[in-house]
């Protein structure tokens, strides 16, 4: 798309310039709702206004793999091949050779690990199309962690860059790394290319090493941070030494070295791999002290496992994780560890659901939705917490997957239920909104138990709110429509969560009889620095003001995004800059939303 198509298009979507809240510089390009006639239906829908900013909505399951794209995937990335843009895996392989980053690399180097709340990411990188065109994204989101920190779900937006030229962000091109000498990353990553280049052209295989130091966090607790440094330059040479004048050695990150090997198979890889192990076990010489690594490897073959950089050294980080498993601490990649690893992990995490219900572990986190004014009343969000035997919470991102595969959320979901409304009952004044997952939704008598555990608790019906997924809403309109009237008869707000991906029309809201939508996040966060992001996000909030339907903001991180937020007119927001989701005692010394709010 052009820079003259994107302009047209997004003046097509909504016909009155904004003229409150944006600078000059925006006022060209962000034209607004002008209300239809009376009882006219809302022509533009979010997904026309997601296709005119190039933008496409999506969820991955780093424990499957699977990646779950909004409605308006073929719209936005209908030149891609649709098998590949599945799974993680296979998405990798779309990376453009001179990338200098991907989605999957933002994650899992992220600079700080992912608290309740999730990480924000961003990445910037090239898509190859089918013709072998290069289509240029920004890549940005929030990603979450299981119970051992490691990134288990991300939930972002793909979004087309029109003019890739004016991209952001510095590159990440080294040609040397200052600490040890070793090659940088950018230098690593075109070495590679250009032997993926010759697998075409004589049938070359190679492969690449990824070499990690265990417990580098450790390290540098013991010994100090500038001790830790001089003993990596000693791990560089004893790699330099091991490996072939023809191999490339670079430092790949922090307690990461890489390794581009020529001519090397399998069995070549795992000699090469007890060579590095065996020397790694003499101590390094530091400033009068000995400094003792452990090394971790993972391994991928070229072209078995890859015929792209990005492609090749993803799979050798994720052959990397598994290599702390593996006998000998070295380890291949194959697709079949990561289901195997996938499997163990939901058996773990189930079990450890049960028995958190059968000696009532399970708990909620509650997160102050703010108003926007004072003549709304604020209400919280009751979060899903367990807590483990050690004490410490798990949160949804390690819950969920779990809990859906094994068939254990319909308990989950009863339990916050009956949390709620105990919580609700102690404390008169509280509103609180809760979650319903949909395989809980379509149990046939679950609105039933749903009015019969309302009317044990007096008066909590018209304080609570349910919030149901936009996904989930669509599957069957109609159903979900009786559904909706049905609670809503019971006295229960509905609130639709994450709304923004494309799957629902503002004719099905309107059908569907919402009482609040809850804007997508991955938008929000950004709108203090993307006059997209801003676009977006404002026309939403008009065509659901049109509608009556009040308005949620989530992921409100900072003053000047609860600013325009404001001033757009939303109704309530929600994030970090209001406050975090704590867990409360069940009975509390003072009401939980005088506490939050004070």
């Amino acid at each position: 798309m052009t820079n003259q198509d994107f302009s047209v298009a997004r003046r097509s979507i909504l016909r009155k310039p904004l003229h409150e809240a944006l600078n000059p510089k925006e006022r060209r390009a962000a034209p607004a709702f002008a209300p239809a006639p009376q009882g006219e239906l809302v022509r533009h829908e979010p997904r026309d206004i997601l296709n005119s900013i190039g933008a496409v909505v999506y969820d991955w399951d780093l424990t499957t793999d699977r990646i779950h794209w909004g409605a308006n995937v073929k719209d936005v990335l209908g030149r891609f091949p649709e098998t590949a843009l599945l799974c993680g895996d296979s998405f990798a392989d779309l990376v453009a050779d001179n990338s200098e980053s991907s989605r999957y690399h933002a994650i899992f180097h992220s600079a700080r690990p992912a608290g309740e709340e999730g990480e924000p990411y961003r990445a910037q990188y090239g898509l190859v199309a089918e013709g072998r065109d290069v289509v240029a994204v920004e890549d940005f989101g929030r990603w979450f962690a299981d119970a051992s920190g490691r990134p288990a779900r991300a939930h972002g937006v793909l979004r087309i860059i029109p003019d890739p030229a004016k991209r952001d962000g510095t590159s990440e091109v080294a040609r040397r790394d200052p600490l040890t000498g070793a090659v940088g990353r950018g230098r690593l990553i075109e070495h590679i290319n250009a032997q993926c280049a010759e697998i075409g052209r004589r049938g070359a295989h190679f492969a690449v090493m990824m070499v990690g130091v265990d417990r580098l966090t450790a390290l540098n607790e013991r010994h100090g941070y500038d001790v830790v440094d001089r003993a990596l330059v000693g791990v560089a040479r004893r790699l330099h030494d091991c490996v072939r004048a023809t191999d490339i050695v670079a430092r790949y990150l922090g307690g990461r070295f890489a390794l581009a090997l020529e001519s090397c198979d399998a069995e070549q890889c795992a000699l090469l791999g007890r060579r590095i192990l065996q020397a790694a076990k003499e101590p390094i010489r530091v400033a009068g002290r000995d400094v003792v690594f452990s090394l971790r490897i993972g391994v991928a073959l070229a072209p078995k496992h890859g015929r792209s950089a990005q492609a090749l050294l993803q799979r050798a980080e994720e052959a990397l994780e598994f290599s702390g498993r593996s006998r000998g601490g070295l380890a291949i990649f194959a697709p079949a560890l990561a289901s195997r690893n996938a499997e163990a992990r939901v058996a773990s995490i189930s079990d450890e659901i049960v028995a958190a219900l059968n000696d009532r572990r399970v708990v909620l986190a509650y997160q102050l939705v703010s108003p926007a004014r004072s003549d709304r009343p604020p209400y919280c969000e009751a979060l899903l917490r367990i807590r483990d035997q050690a004490g410490a919470l798990l949160g949804p991102p390690t819950i969920l997957p779990a809990a859906e595969r094994t068939g254990l959320i319909s308990q989950l979901d009863q339990r916050v239920l009956e949390l709620a409304l105990k919580r609700m009952s102690c404390d008169p004044d509280l509103r609180l909104a809760i979650n319903a997952s949909p395989s809980t939704l379509r149990e046939p008598d679950w609105i039933v138990h749903f009015a019969n555990a309302l009317a044990a608790h007096p008066g909590a019906a018209r304080r609570l709110i349910l919030e149901v997924t936009e996904s989930q809403a669509i599957v069957d309109l109609d159903k979900t429509a009786v559904l909706f009237e049905g609670i809503r008869n019971l006295g229960v707000k509905v609130a639709m969560d994450d709304f923004g991906a494309g799957h629902t029309s503002f004719r099905n809201l309107r059908g569907l009889g919402v009482d609040i939508v809850k804007i997508d996040g991955a938008f929000v966060q950004n709108i203090a620095r993307s006059a997209d992001d801003r676009f977006f996000v404002r026309t939403l909030l008009e065509l659901a003001r049109h509608l009556g339907v009040e308005t949620v903001a989530e992921w409100v991180e900072d003053a000047e995004a609860a600013r325009l937020l404001i001033d757009w007119g939303v109704d309530y927001l929600q994030g970090h800059h209001f406050g975090a989701a704590e867990p409360y005692e069940e009975a509390p010394e003072a009401p939980m939303l005088a506490r939050a709010v004070g």
